[in-house]
């Protein structure tokens, strides 16, 4: 399984969302007020021990059936990897703030 690296600067929900994803991924580790999404996925890419890993935005509460042991084939492991989110206000679903396997 790749490591889970939750990003959060000064998103209204993280703490709730960061506890959430701990309750059930203990491991998960997060990256709290690095100014600027870039050099966040820089520390995240710094605390990683894997070949890839997982980015979950503070503001995405991760559902129950979301399933975090895929692993890209070897064609795919130098892509990011980009999974759809729900927006709570009109229900639509789109990759924009989804999480990602980079």
């Amino acid at each position: 399984m790749y490591d889970i690296i939750f990003i959060s600067y000064n998103e209204v929900e993280a703490d709730k969302n960061w506890k959430h994803l701990t309750d059930t991924y203990f491991w998960a580790q997060r990256v709290h007020g690095v100014k600027g999404i870039q050099n966040a996925h820089i520390e995240a890419a710094k605390l990683a021990e894997t070949d890839m890993f997982w980015v979950v935005d503070a503001d995405a509460q991760i559902t129950e059936d979301f399933d975090f042991s895929y692993i890209p084939d070897v064609y795919d492991d130098q892509v990011v990897h980009v999974w759809g989110s729900k927006n709570p206000v009109n229900n639509l679903e789109y990759g924009y703030g989804g999480v990602k396997l980079f």
